[in-house]
């Protein structure tokens, strides 16, 4: 199938989507539902719906996963804001982006993932849960990258910065059905805590027997380990200023090219 080219804008721009909506750290983007139909000839029964996301000013790519088709402009995908700054789209980006079928045979399952939470608090809190729901909506995961983690325990809005330190086997790897190690790298203090996360439920399958990755609705099980208590009273811009001061700037600039 040729490439088709479309203008993308971010999910909140998308009609019907609300900040709350958004608040999830997803890699999945909204298509217009004539290309949706087009694409799924390229997939065989039961394959899942990954495609390559590309910036054609600037060639860069991101992974990405199909999720629901939208009618109101041929044109435009709505992606979330994360992944378009991954590829330097950002603003109101004009650039032209294509998107091809993912080559999936060569993206192993991730079997391990070393992170490195960027904000103390992380390890003030249940590090474990944090993390547990936010890869509850990723199909893929890769190394180098600083991601933007929502902190429901710390009331509406609050995020955290965590570093991507390392995925294996490779370091483009899919989330999927199964058991993932997962190591946090704690500079603050000389702990590095290390716990599987047990992914029981597959991606959702459409009526045409295409596998859809969607929001995983099941609960991610993992071992339980102790909650410290702390106050809900930090001030999330204050604590976000001073984070991503000292933090943001090291990682981001040592990000893997994509």
């Amino acid at each position: 199938m040729n490439n088709t080219m479309f203008i993308s804008r971010s999910l909140i721009f998308y009609p019907g989507f609300f900040e709350d909506n958004c608040q999830e750290l997803s890699d999945q983007i909204i298509i217009p539902s004539y290309y949706l139909n087009r694409l799924i000839d390229d997939f065989e029964d039961g394959e899942k719906l990954y495609l390559n996301m590309t910036n054609t000013n600037t060639n860069k790519n991101i992974l990405v996963a199909i999720g629901s088709p939208h009618s109101f402009d041929r044109n435009t995908i709505f992606a979330p804001q994360w992944i378009l700054d991954l590829i330097d789209c950002t603003g109101c980006c004009e650039s032209v982006i294509t998107l091809t079928k993912a080559d999936m045979s060569e993206v192993p399952v991730a079997t391990k993932i070393i992170i490195k939470p960027l904000d103390p608090i992380a390890f003030e809190l249940d590090t474990l849960a944090c993390f547990e729901k936010a890869f509850m909506n990723l199909h893929s995961i890769k190394e180098g990258i600083t991601l933007n983690v929502p902190v429901p325990q710390l009331g509406k809005g609050y995020t955290m910065l965590a570093y991507i330190e390392k995925v294996e086997p490779a370091a483009i790897s899919q989330i999927a059905e199964g058991e993932v190690n997962v190591e946090f790298i704690n500079e603050f203090k000389e702990v590095t805590p290390t716990a599987p996360i047990i992914i029981p439920t597959a991606p959702l399958e459409s009526s045409t027997g295409h596998m859809i990755p969607d929001s995983i609705t099941n609960p991610i099980v993992l071992p339980s380990s102790p909650v410290n208590e702390v106050s809900t009273e930090v001030s999330a811009e204050e604590r976000r200023k001073i984070v991503r001061d000292s933090w943001i700037k090291r990682y981001q600039n040592n990000a893997a090219p994509l």
